[in-house]
């Protein structure tokens, strides 16, 4: 009869050491995971930040080369944008699949204003651009302060992608 018991809290002891190594490793796994989606929205803001930053440099002052240069910029942050947060939502559970698809047309429309003025075909439109430089700022003043795998910030995130609706054509 003793040995049954020695036997059986063996067994029970052996079950929960394997179960807590299982539940440490998944944890930490996840932790991982957790940190390089951080990372990559750390990024992602980072880079709405330095396109509100070339925006900001983009006046009715310049010529219209460094305008053009600076609009080439603008551009090449938005895909840079695109970028970051497809990497996000690649390693990450949630979904945002509207603001990716918004931040695609962002850049697609955007892409023609840079083409219409570097060919000079259309006059540029500051008014326009002031619009879109106040956009992108409230879009960027609207996003989560950092990532959490949760409802609320996916809540937060689409919230913000609403500033992005005005812009696209």
């Amino acid at each position: 009869m003793r040995t049954n018991f020695k036997k059986t809290t063996v067994l029970v002891v052996v079950f929960l050491i394997a179960l807590s190594l299982i539940l440490i490793f998944i944890n930490a796994s996840n932790k991982k995971e957790n940190l390089t989606s951080s990372n990559y929205y750390k990024s992602f803001v980072s880079s709405v930040n330095s396109l509100d930053l070339v925006l900001a440099q983009i006046d009715e002052n310049n010529n219209e080369d460094d305008t053009a240069v600076l609009m080439f910029d603008a551009y090449t942050s938005i895909v840079f944008i695109n970028h970051r947060i497809d990497l996000m939502l690649d390693h990450s559970a949630i979904k945002l699949n509207t603001l990716s698809n918004d931040l695609l047309l962002l850049e697609n429309s955007y892409a023609s204003l840079v083409r219409d003025q570097i060919s000079n075909k259309t006059k540029f439109n500051f008014q326009e651009h002031k619009l879109f430089k106040q956009q992108i700022r409230q879009f960027l003043n609207e996003l989560p302060e950092e990532y959490e795998d949760s409802d609320n910030f996916i809540n937060q995130l689409n919230e913000a992608a609403e500033q992005i609706k005005p812009l696209i054509h």
